[in-house]
C-alpha cells in the first residue's frame, strides 16, 4: 500500500523532519512509501495511496508558502472525491517555542478535512519526552534558525525524532489496516 510522505520545506529542516516520518512509515509491514517535496509531486499521484502525511515548515504559526501553493493544486481531487477516506497525518517545524508549531499541524489538517480523510492524531502515554516534544497533532520539532549561514544545519533532537519514527509508523499502519 502506498504511503505518502511530502513536505514542503524552505530551508532543510522540515525534509530532515519528514525523513524520520517516512523511515517509521517504512516499518509498517505491506507500506510502500514515497517520499517527496511538495514540489515534485504531481496531485493526481496521490489518487493510489492509502495514507498521505505532509509537513511544512511554520510561518506566524501557519504552513510555509510551498504547502500553501500545493495545497492550491488538490481542488479538482477535491471536486472528484478521490482522497475521500485516505488515511492522514502531519508534521511540522518551527524555529522557536512559541513558534505556533502545534497551528502549523492543525492548519494542515484542515484540507484532510476538506478532502474527507481520516486523521490520526499522535495520542498516547504521556512520558517525559513526550510532555516536552510530543502533541497530539503530529511530529513535530522546534529548531533554531543556525547563526551564520555558514554554519552547519541544525536538525530535530533524538527525541523528535523518534517520535517522528513512531508516528510515521502509526499513520502507515491506520492506512494499511483501513485499506485492506
Amino acid at each position: 500500500m502506498k504511503v505518502y510522505v511530502l513536505y514542503g520545506s524552505l530551508f532543510g529542516h522540515t525534509e530532515v523532519l519528514g525523513n524520520a516520518v517516512a523511515e517509521g512509515a517504512k516499518q509498517a509491514d505491506g507500506a510502500e512509501v514515497i517520499f517527496k517535496s511538495v514540489e515534485d509531486v504531481d496531485p493526481d499521484e496521490l489518487k493510489d495511496a492509502a495514507g498521505i502525511i505532509w509537513g511544512s515548515s511554520g510561518i506566524f504559526g501557519e504552513p510555509n508558502p510551498k504547502l500553501a501553493t500545493f495545497f492550491s493544486k488538490l481542488g479538482p481531487l477535491w471536486f472528484s472525491g478521490a482522497l475521500q477516506g485516505k488515511v492522514g497525518g502531519v508534521f511540522a517545524t518551527t524555529s522557536t517555542q512559541h513558534g505556533g508549531v502545534e497551528n502549523v499541524c492543525r492548519a494542515l489538517q484542515t484540507p484532510m478535512q476538506h478532502h474527507g480523510m481520516v486523521i490520526v492524531s499522535k495520542a498516547g502515554p504521556v512520558d517525559d519526552d513526550r510532555a516536552k516534544y510530543g502533541n497530539p497533532y503530529g511530529a513535530t520539532a522546534v529548531i533554531p534558525v543556525e547563526e551564520s549561514k555558514d554554519a552547519p544545519m541544525n536538525k530535530p533532537n533524538d527525541t523528535e525524532m523518534q517520535i517522528a519514527r513512531e508516528y510515521g509508523k502509526l499513520v502507515a499502519e491506520t492506512a494499511i489496516k483501513l485499506h485492506k
